[in-house]
């Protein structure tokens, strides 16, 4: 078996990195890259940029074959549709995807197999082995046909059955895949391409809102479009160049801004103002260039979530993140659950049911938020200036 700096060597070369620039044994425990493996397979992430290598990418082998699965781009955040729509694109239209709000999946395939790599460049053992049983025929067969190496497609997992990002959709209530974007031998194929491909494998695509002008006139309808999402507790959206050749921006509701502001707030002190503040910063020119005033909403998102919390703790309560997920069998759970205690995450089982869909476990996830507050309620001292 290679040792952890021999597989981090193969993935630097197949990365364009001269290994023998790179410290390999140092590098091997450092955060920022990460060697692993699952099943047969083992893989580096990259999780952090590094000698021009995007973050998130992924180089895995197994049984002789690699591919190289690169990062997904960081899409900008527009503030101002009115004045970046017309700046930004070259025109003369542009497409408006509805924006989902789940967890980005890159799902390629190595040796016949599928898997699924998170933002993070980490193969997850769930939605892996989630996505093989809904959809993996059709990935692999989609896959297959794109026939250039390093081909793998990236989309949003949603729905209430996943370790990572909860939200309810009708079209998805527990577990669902939605594809946004297609790469063929690591090349992003134009946007348009997605919404013929996808549905003769049976898959499924983000929605297509509108093609509109890239023009001031065409953000008229772009605010339409995004008035209409608020209303239904939509997301967001996500514009495009029809043709790719300039990189997309994404603009979400208010009703996502507060309300993630007001799941982050259950627990303070994990969220913090990395969190808080971009998504301030949004609502600031949202509601200064639509002339709606949100501050008691913002207000009552940003402080009652936690004191309920500290509340909670002084009564003798919990501060844990609950949620379920459905496996096939017993194994697959203890699997997950042993990934995320690699990852320094703990998880705790409380209640086992089977049923027609699996084996369905609900998990407690304790939040560090607990400790700081209980701290602060017996010491009366602030753990910030």
């Amino acid at each position: 078996m290679a040792s952890a700096a021999e597989v981090l060597a193969s993935a630097l070369r197949a990365v364009g990195v001269d290994p023998g620039s790179v410290d390999l044994e140092a590098l091997s425990t450092r955060r920022s890259v990460r060697v692993s493996r699952f099943e047969d397979v083992v893989y580096v992430g990259f999780r952090r940029q590094f000698r021009g290598v995007p973050e998130g990418t992924l180089v895995a082998f197994r049984r002789g074959e690699q591919i190289v699965v690169w990062g997904y781009p960081s899409i900008k955040r527009m503030l101002l549709p009115r004045v970046a729509v017309p700046r930004w694109f070259p025109g003369p239209t542009v497409l408006v995807e509805e924006k989902m709000n789940g967890y980005n999946v890159r799902v390629f395939t190595l040796g016949g197999m599928v898997y699924a790599a998170t933002r993070g460049g980490l193969i997850c053992p769930y939605t892996t082995r989630r996505l093989r049983r809904l959809y993996g025929g059709a990935l692999q067969k989609i896959l297959e046909d794109l026939g250039a190496e390093g081909s793998f497609i990236a989309g949003e997992v949603v729905g209430l059955e996943n370790p990572y990002t909860r939200y309810y959709y009708e079209e998805a209530p527990g577990f669902g895949y939605f594809i946004f974007d297609i790469f063929k031998g690591g090349r992003q194929l134009p946007p348009r391409v997605k919404f013929s491909l996808a549905p003769e494998y049976g898959l499924k695509t983000v929605n297509l809102l509108a093609e509109i002008p890239a023009t001031a006139s065409g953000v008229e309808r772009l605010y339409t479009i995004v008035e209409d999402l608020e209303k239904r507790g939509r997301e967001g959206v996500i514009v495009k160049d029809p043709e790719g050749r300039v990189e997309p921006l994404k603009y979400t509701t208010s009703r996502t801004n507060i309300g993630d502001i007001r799941l982050g707030m259950r627990y303070p002190f994990e969220e913090g103002r990395s969190f808080l503040f971009p998504r301030i910063l949004r609502e600031i020119f949202r509601e200064w260039e639509t002339g709606r005033r949100r501050y008691g909403e913002l207000g009552e998102a940003i402080l009652a979530p936690a004191i309920e919390a500290v509340e909670a703790v002084s009564r003798g309560g919990r501060l844990v993140e609950e949620f379920e997920l459905v496996f096939a069998n017993e194994v697959e759970a203890e699997e997950v659950i042993a990934y995320f205690a690699s990852l320094g995450v703990h998880l705790e089982i409380a209640g086992v049911a089977r049923g027609v869909d699996g084996v369905r476990v609900a998990f407690r996830k304790p939040r560090k938020s607990e400790g700081e507050i209980a701290r602060i309620l017996e010491t009366g001292i602030s753990p910030l200036d």
